[in-house]
């Protein structure tokens, strides 16, 4: 099952509010956490068995990948420090 969570700058106010992230019933496909440097965001792709990521917004593969317990990363936006935290609610 997975889970919910949002990423808050305090210091540009970027925000994405609700970015789901985890495994479902199957190992594959999964949702996880990336920070795309082409368009600057913080989102989640899905990831599948033997294929490349690529960011949810842009479909650019110029991610790094976050672990689903991060929770602080630099703002892609302003290169400040950012907080991700968990959100209520759960997918499957």
């Amino acid at each position: 099952m997975g889970s919910f969570v949002g990423f808050k700058c305090k210091f540009c106010q970027y925000e994405e509010p609700s970015i789901g992230v985890g495994r479902g019933k199957t190992e594959f496909p999964f949702l996880a956490l990336y920070r795309c440097h082409h368009c600057n965001t913080i989102g989640s792709t899905w990831i599948y068995e033997n294929k490349i990521p690529r960011c949810s917004q842009c479909y650019d593969d110029a991610l790094t990948m976050l672990s689903d317990d991060t929770r602080r990363v630099n703002c892609p936006k302003c290169g400040e420090p950012g907080v991700i935290t968990v959100k209520e609610g759960s997918w499957e």
